[in-house]
């Protein structure tokens, strides 16, 4: 069941990744929706804290364990940001991603397409 969880969160990493890699202006519309919604922010919340605690937990088997229990722990730490974060701090990210250029969020989705890549590799050889 573990490694069926670990796959969806591949997929969905990838997709995310593979949006923002060719469409940049994506991000800073998801990136507002999420941080000013309640509705949106709770839930993207708990899933990001969800996936972030199965990263952790469900891939001490594989075999770059350490590489998936740090962007684990990094996931749980911005699912705990924001769903506790006041109104001024989301404000403020959202100015401050606002001034970043397109091509930073490009090379953020392709770094997420090639650990989500990676995390299905690791799955698919190492289990």
């Amino acid at each position: 069941m573990a490694d069926l969880f670990m796959a969806l969160t591949s997929l969905a990493w990838g997709l995310a990744g593979l949006t923002v890699a060719i469409m940049p202006a994506v991000a800073l519309v998801w990136a507002r929706r999420i941080l000013l919604d309640p509705w949106s922010r709770f839930w993207f919340g708990q899933a990001v804290l969800l996936i972030g605690l199965l990263l952790m937990i469900g891939t001490t088997g594989l075999v770059a364990f350490w590489l998936w229990a740090v962007c684990g722990a990094v996931a749980a730490i911005k699912g705990c940001l924001l769903l506790g974060a006041p109104l001024s701090w989301r404000q403020r990210m959202l100015q401050w991603l606002g001034t970043w250029p397109p091509w930073l969020y490009r090379v953020g989705g392709t770094i997420d397409l090639a650990l989500a890549v990676g995390l299905a590799t690791d799955l698919i050889f190492h289990r």
